[in-house]
């Protein structure tokens, strides 16, 4: 049996783990008590509480594993990756991107195989537009709606974090960037704001996020963007705080003592957006890409369409599910030879990997994790 060690044990590490456990010895790695205390025990999965960001301690435990999945923060990722395929390890991470500066000639030069931002969005959402770009002659429009929110209106916020508190709030700060006329452009963060209507759900606010990461330089089209998808009203609020300098990163004195204002933010509003499932709270996953553009003498319009649910019977945060499981599944297609191409690679460059492509999507769909395609032709 094949050794996999999991960095972290958040919500989505646990999903990760779970899921590999049923055919890899699993170690996991985290220095929270209290994380890997909420993973179950199985006999071919390992608790370890210590930190992947000691890096002794990570290569002692990346040397005895196949291959090493990352479910770090963001902001922890980078020097545990340099460290990790410096060994020459096989590594998975639904991150990744904003570290990759070096990592694919490193990779290269090690001979592993590496795999950053395969989760759900980025992940699943930039792979389905490289796909829809490879199959038209040209890709007029390819534009990802994506959000996990709260099951149910939670005034004033309606919102819910369902990862990473630090990473979300960055993604409200930093420039969008984005595909237009097969450039690479940016705007800023919750521009582009838009109203969408998704059938059996209701109606959302989009709003232009970095989202695209490596997809803004690698799929070109005329239009190619990601937009998060919001309750209504959460623009609005977010723009209230942003004006008032909650979100600015420089120091200001508050009785004598210097205040970042866009930490003090970051934990107010933690315990205000935790989502508490033992509260009855449940989040969902709601993606709609479309992307359209000419074949032949014909125009077609590829959509995807994915509606996730909390998961009740495992207690799994839906965007644990939707971005664990994409995260799992390529762990096992690298560990079996089905991605075999070393360097750091994006998930748009396994578009034209069919055999990929044939594994991924029957056990997502296994998992619960259903896209549902549309198409449509015009003569």
């Amino acid at each position: 049996m094949k050794k996999v060690l999991v960095l972290g044990c958040g919500l989505i590490g646990r999903t990760v783990a779970l899921d590999l456990s049923a055919d890899f010895e699993v170690t996991v790695m985290d220095p929270a008590v209290a994380s890997l205390a909420r993973l179950e025990d199985r006999k071919n999965i390992t608790k370890v509480q210590k930190s992947a960001c000691d890096l002794d301690i990570l290569e002692e435990y990346a040397a005895k594993a196949d291959i090493v999945c990352g479910l770090l923060p963001g902001h922890l990722e980078g020097e545990v990756q340099k460290k990790v395929i410096s060994m020459g390890k096989n590594y998975v991470s639904p991150v990744g991107y904003l570290h990759m500066e070096g990592l694919d000639e490193l990779a290269k030069k090690t001979g592993s195989v590496c795999v950053f931002d395969m989760g759900i969005a980025p992940g699943m959402s930039n792979y389905l537009v490289a796909r829809a770009a490879a199959l038209l002659d040209e890709l007029d429009v390819g534009c990802i709606y994506v959000g996990g929110v709260p099951e149910k209106l939670d005034p004033p916020f309606n919102y819910r974090t369902v990862f990473c508190l630090e990473d979300t709030m960055e993604m409200y700060c930093m420039p969008a960037r984005y595909m237009e006329n097969n450039k690479t452009v940016s705007a800023p963060a919750l521009s582009g704001l838009e109203e969408i209507d998704i059938p059996g759900v209701g109606k959302f606010e989009a709003f232009l996020t970095d989202g695209l990461r490596s997809a803004s330089e690698n799929i070109k089209g005329k239009f190619v963007a990601e937009k998060t998808m919001r309750w209504p009203g959460f623009v609005d609020a977010l723009n209230i705080l942003k004006a008032a300098g909650c979100f600015n990163k420089e120091a200001v004195i508050v009785d004598g003592k210097e205040v970042i204002p866009f930490k003090t933010t970051t934990e107010l509003l933690r315990p205000l957006w935790k989502l508490r499932p033992e509260m009855g709270e449940r989040d969902m996953t709601v993606m709609h890409i479309v992307a359209k553009g000419p074949k032949a003498d014909k125009y077609i319009t590829y959509t995807w369409d994915l509606i996730d649910k909390y998961d009740e019977k495992n207690m799994f945060h839906s965007m644990a599910r939707t971005t664990g499981y994409p995260c799992a599944l390529t762990v096992r297609a690298v560990a079996n030879g089905i991605i075999s191409k070393p360097g750091f690679n994006a998930p748009e460059a396994l578009a034209d990997n069919e055999d990929f492509f044939k594994y991924l999507m029957p056990e997502l769909a296994k998992r619960g994790i259903v896209f549902k395609k549309t198409t449509i032709i015009n003569e």
